[in-house]
């Protein structure tokens, strides 16, 4: 009987360690299920893992810049809205994903053969260099030298991209 008390602790212990890292490597497995998404184009998983309303609020922020600042101020938020509703939409957002960038860099002349190319994934070497951060218990940051994608917790253990800063 002494051994069936002491195989309930270690059960509970058991759990409890297992819920624990769950949630805490949670973010990972959400930035994991999201290139999956871009691999496999599967838009809706992809959307599900996406704050859009925040996106683009914090983008359009960011382009207006700090509240007060000034008459520019407002003409930077209403041409930014303009261009911050153009750029994130999913394809836009994947894009951002896979290609670690809003825009692929061109040289020179540009043929059909290259712009079909700047449409496939990178591979190899091209492939963006991302690292990841926390900011906190409910920020969790993604970012290679040209972009970050700031993931705000959602629950328990979802998290949800709100924001890009470039």
């Amino acid at each position: 009987m002494a051994k069936q008390s002491k195989g309930i602790p270690t059960a509970l212990l058991a759990v409890l360690v297992a819920v624990a890292a769950y949630w805490y490597w949670s973010p990972l497995l959400v930035v994991h299920q999201m290139k999956e998404a871009v691999r496999a184009h599967d838009v809706a998983a992809f959307n599900s893992h996406v704050d859009f309303p925040a996106l683009r609020e914090n983008m359009k922020d960011d382009i207006a810049g700090k509240p007060g600042d000034d008459a520019l101020a407002g003409f930077g938020r209403l041409l930014g809205g303009v261009v911050v509703d153009a750029l994130v939409r999913p394809e836009a957002v994947m894009f951002v994903l896979e290609h670690g960038d809003f825009a692929r860099k061109r040289g020179g002349h540009e043929d059909r053969d290259t712009r079909e190319r700047d449409q496939e994934p990178p591979s190899g070497e091209d492939k963006p260099k991302w690292i990841t951060e926390r900011d906190g218990v409910n920020r969790y940051i993604v970012r290679n030298d040209k972009v970050a994608l700031v993931f705000i917790r959602n629950g328990f253990a979802d998290w949800k991209l709100s924001e890009f800063r470039l």
